[in-house]
């Protein structure tokens, strides 16, 4: 008792993010009302979090993420770090999902909003189209020199090696990737890409610490029995600023804050274990490809 949360630098943002990140994606399921969402947010502030994850994506009708974030967002803006997506190619399409998400967010400009899903081919097929004026990421440049969004990212679970693209292109300052102690054996973001992102001195954030679901709602919990592990694992990932988990309720909240406020590194014979967890996980025939193609 009595620790804080331990915050990190955001890579070239500068910003100072808490370690734990808020995933607000189980804020769609239809039983989390406003009011839960509300008492969570408050809850997080005030143990310390302040990075929070959404998507214009995340729910529908009655239970969309953003809306039922928004009236807590408005109280504790200045307290947060807004983090939502867009999922549309186009600079039109793009603009349009800022709107909806400022509107819903109830707030007038978001911290960082990522290209979502980017290894998703069928999203985002033309990477010269996403980067150039008329795309995405041309409507998310004219909103950072409008004041309406600070930072660039690029999040995704599949095909690492597309990420040198969004890299290549300089204008990328966070990457938001699925890395957990049994997809560094089938994806390896971690090595494919973060090693290449430290050097340029890209903000680094976790997903799908937990294992979780992935586009489509494919997907597979890690073991619960290994929770601090799994949450260790990404801590542990040199140059990782903030781990986002996916939080429902404020019992969910407290477990993350009390494993991230204790993380303590591996020691040499524990990591060995993990690596052999995670390696006969990753051989078991549903996790190879658990959020899609390609691997590479």
């Amino acid at each position: 008792a009595g620790q804080t949360m331990p915050l990190a630098t955001l890579g070239r943002t500068g910003v100072q993010v808490s370690r734990l990140g808020l995933g607000c994606a189980h804020f769609q399921r239809p039983h989390v009302r406003i009011d839960d969402v509300t008492a969570v947010l408050h809850r997080a502030v005030e143990l310390g979090v302040n990075y929070l994850d959404t998507a214009p994506n995340y729910g529908a009708g009655p239970n969309v993420a953003e809306q039922k974030m928004g009236p807590a967002v408005r109280e504790i803006r200045d307290r947060l770090f807004l983090v939502t997506k867009t999922e549309e190619p186009t600079y039109e399409g793009t603009w349009r999902l800022l709107r909806q998400s400022l509107t819903r967010l109830q707030t007038d400009h978001l911290d960082l909003v990522h290209l979502h899903n980017f290894g998703q081919v069928e999203r985002f097929p033309d990477l010269q189209f996403t980067f150039s004026k008329r795309g995405a990421f041309g409507a998310l440049e004219e909103a950072k020199k409008q004041g309406v969004v600070r930072f660039i990212g690029a999040s995704g679970h599949v095909f690492p090696a597309r990420f040198h693209a969004a890299l290549d292109s300089g204008g990328i300052d966070v990457l938001m990737n699925a890395v957990n102690y049994v997809v560094q054996h089938v994806y390896d973001f971690e090595h494919k890409i973060w090693c290449r992102a430290r050097h340029e001195n890209i903000g680094l954030v976790a997903m799908k610490v937990l294992g979780g679901a992935g586009p489509g709602g494919t997907g597979f919990q890690l073991p619960t029995d290994s929770y601090e592990w799994a949450m260790r694992y990404a801590l542990s990932i040199p140059g990782l600023a903030c781990a986002v988990v996916g939080i429902e309720n404020t019992t969910e909240l407290e477990q993350a804050v009390a494993t991230t406020v204790g993380f303590k590194p591996f020691t040499p014979a524990e990591a060995h274990t993990l690596a052999q967890r995670g390696l006969t996980l990753a051989a078991d025939g549903d996790w190879p490809q658990v959020y899609g193609q390609p691997v590479d």
